[in-house]
């Protein structure tokens, strides 16, 4: 973005899910997969539902959790400020938007997962798995990006450490 420049939320979340790199977590991890193959990347240079809604999941998730500690920074062109702006509300009422639609995205992945697709149950679930660690990675709008001893840690320790006994 240019500096200083606000753009209306619709160009602020066509750029931010264009130029994430949710997509790109995404697709690369279907490499080296055995199963992955040519119909596979056809189907995702496709854009598929499950895909876009994963990536706005990841989008929107992330600019909740993160808004405090970007406007602190003096970020101005954030989702939640672009969003706050163009619709004259508060705050609140634009987290409220981004949590529909982080909602809204979730269930557009969950019905991706369930519903018959020309892939393979291991590529959908490659997607279904990113937005399960940005799930617990933005947990009770936390930045566990930015502080993964706060956030992750705990988990990591959980799993790993104190396992349970078989």
């Amino acid at each position: 973005f240019i500096e200083g420049y606000m753009p209306p939320v619709s160009e602020y979340l066509s750029n931010a899910l264009a130029t994430s790199t949710y997509y790109l977590l995404t697709t690369t991890s279907y490499l080296g997969m055995k199963c992955a193959n040519k119909e596979d990347f056809e189907w995702l240079a496709k854009n598929p539902k499950i895909l876009e809604a994963n990536v706005t999941l990841c989008r929107v998730i992330d600019d909740i959790a993160t808004y405090e500690v970007e406007k602190g920074r003096g970020q101005i062109a954030t989702g939640i400020e672009c969003y706050m702006r163009d619709y004259g509300v508060s705050t609140e009422k634009a987290m409220e938007k981004f949590q529909e639609m982080a909602e809204t995205a979730w269930k557009d992945v969950n019905e991706g997962i369930l519903r018959p697709t020309p892939v393979s149950t291991e590529i959908l679930t490659r997607i279904l798995n990113l937005a399960r660690i940005i799930d617990v990675t933005y947990k009770h709008n936390q930045d566990g990006y930015t502080h993964p001893e706060k956030v992750l840690k705990p988990h990591i320790i959980a799993l790993l450490v104190d396992s349970i006994e078989i």
